[in-house]
């Protein structure tokens, strides 16, 4: 499957490049979104993590370490985050599992 932008949720499952949420849903880099929860779901392995930032560089809104195998981890914010970014860099990305943004 590939990513899925323009739908509610958004579905993140392939990352073989740097995600801009933004920029890849067509608009600026930056453009603020509104976002009701981020979930990881089923993260394989314990050694994974996940990163989210608002900017590439920017500051974490959404940071795990998977704990238990295929167990997902959800966080509730109902609120405006100015981007959505997953870097491709050691300790900063999706180690496995799906990325899903309810808006």
């Amino acid at each position: 499957m590939s990513n899925q932008y323009f739908t509610n949720p958004i579905v993140l499952d392939t990352f073989t490049g740097a995600i801009d949420v933004s920029s890849s849903m067509g608009n600026a880099t930056g453009t603020p979104i509104f976002v009701k929860s981020i979930e990881w779901q089923t993260p394989t392995n314990t050694a994974h993590t996940c990163t989210i930032t608002d900017a590439v560089g920017g500051n974490t809104i959404f940071s795990e370490k998977c704990t238990t195998e295929n167990q997902s981890i959800i966080k509730y914010y109902n609120t405006w985050l100015k981007n959505l970014c997953i870097a491709l860099a050691a300790g900063a990305h999706m180690g496995s599992g799906k990325i899903i943004v309810v808006m």
